[in-house]
C-alpha cells in the first residue's frame, strides 16, 4: 500500500486556488481508500497523463478544466515515482474508484462516479 500523504502535502503546496485543492485533496483521499493493493504511483501518473490530453479542440470548459487538474496531478505524483506506469493497473484502479462512487449514497461521491465512469471510458480506449 502506498503511503499517499507526501503526494497529497505536495497537491496542498504545489496547486492553486486553496479551496478547490483542499476539496480536490477530500477527493483523493476519498479514493485512494479504494486502490488496489497493487496499484502504484506510476500507475496513477500513467492514467493521469493519458487524461490531461484533449480530445478534440472544441472540448467544453469544464472538461478542459478537468483535463487541467489531471496534467496537474500527473506532475506532482511523478515526483514521487521514478519507475514507468501501466495503463492496464491504471484502467484497474480507476474501475475500482468508478464502482466504489457509484455504489456511494454520497451525492458528492455519485457525481464524481460519473467523471470516474468517463475517465474510465478514456483509458479503456487507449489501452
Amino acid at each position: 500500500m502506498i503511503n499517499f500523504e507526501p503526494f497529497l502535502e505536495a497537491v496542498g503546496q504545489q496547486m492553486q486556488p486553496v479551496g478547490r485543492v483542499q476539496h480536490l485533496i477530500g477527493m483523493l483521499q476519498q479514493l485512494f481508500i479504494y486502490n488496489r493493493d497493487d496499484a502504484t504511483m506510476a500507475d496513477l501518473v500513467m492514467g493521469w497523463q493519458v487524461l490531461a490530453l484533449p480530445k478534440s479542440q472544441n472540448e467544453e470548459a469544464s472538461l478542459a478544466h478537468r483535463r487541467k487538474i489531471c496534467a496537474d496531478l500527473s506532475i506532482i505524483a511523478a515526483q514521487f515515482t521514478n519507475e514507468p506506469g501501466n495503463l492496464a493497473n491504471a484502467v484497474k484502479t480507476w474501475q475500482a474508484w468508478q464502482d466504489a462512487f457509484q455504489r456511494s449514497h454520497d451525492p458528492r461521491q455519485t457525481a464524481m462516479a460519473k467523471i470516474l465512469a468517463r475517465e474510465l471510458m478514456e483509458l479503456q480506449s487507449v489501452s
